[in-house]
């Protein structure tokens, strides 16, 4: 009796280590065959170290307005978009939203201070992200000097895409705010070797107000000024074709 107790609990142990073994298997196949893996962060990885740091992530998926976190929550991880796109915001003291950006797949967010949360974010339509345990990412990083230089860059760039938002809101008119948003979400797409011509616009006409600074009426109308000096033409209420690069660019400056 005492022999197939032992028995039943060796078979167990093995049952769990193949489950473990598989679970493995499938982080690394996961991150191997990803599609955005070479304009995200994980880029600079080798394979072997790929094998390793798949086992400290996991995927989850969003779906419409969904909340990835919000403003203010105790920070416990960080985000990787694979898939979708995400909006992230932040409430103002007076209870008015300000969208402060959107987020395109390989873009990496979850930045906290203090422990909490700087900013909500939520998705546009569907989404799938590689979500990291931020103590254990951070333990992870102080091991691999390439994946630290690689999220230093990405905290660069946000400094230099903070900069440009206060310039646009700063000193751009509407047209140029608008010609700049357009240009910028083009720019996104092609990054990631999506279609940029037509440009897809995810967000809504709110959305797009919001973080311009603007009203509805003035987004509208900013876009039938583009149309009808043959700049742009509206596919859809999502879809804008670029007819004038070079004109959308002058108007930029």
């Amino acid at each position: 009796m005492l022999k197939l107790s032992i028995m039943a609990v060796e078979l167990k142990r093995d049952n769990v280590r193949c489950e473990l073994a598989k679970n493995d298997d499938l982080g690394h196949t996961r991150c191997a065959l990803c599609g955005i893996r070479p304009y995200s962060f994980c880029r600079c990885l080798n394979e072997d170290e790929l094998k390793v740091f798949s086992k400290i992530s996991s995927e989850r998926m969003f779906s419409d307005k969904q909340n990835i976190f919000l403003q203010q929550e105790k920070s416990k991880n960080l985000y990787n978009i694979t898939e979708g796109n995400i909006k992230i915001y932040q409430l103002l003291t007076d209870g008015r939203l300000q969208i402060i950006g959107f987020l395109y797949p390989g873009d990496f967010f979850g930045s906290y201070r203090q422990g909490k949360y700087n900013y909500s974010a939520q998705a546009i339509g569907n989404v799938k992200v590689c979500v990291f345990n931020e103590t254990t990412l951070n333990k992870h990083l102080e091991k691999n000097p390439k994946l630290s230089r690689e999220l230093l860059n990405i905290t660069a760039n946000e400094l230099t895409l903070a900069q440009d938002r206060i310039r646009v809101l700063g000193k751009l008119t509407a047209t140029e705010r608008m010609a700049n948003f357009i240009l910028n979400i083009s720019d996104q797409r092609a990054r990631i070797k999506w279609q940029d011509n037509p440009v897809s616009l995810p967000m809504n006409r709110q959305d797009i107000a919001d973080y311009l600074g603007l009203t509805i009426a003035t987004v509208s109308r900013e876009i039938t000024r583009l149309k009808t000096s043959n700049i742009i033409k509206v596919l859809s209420a999502s879809q804008i074709y670029i007819n004038d690069r070079t004109k959308l660019s002058l108007l930029c400056n």
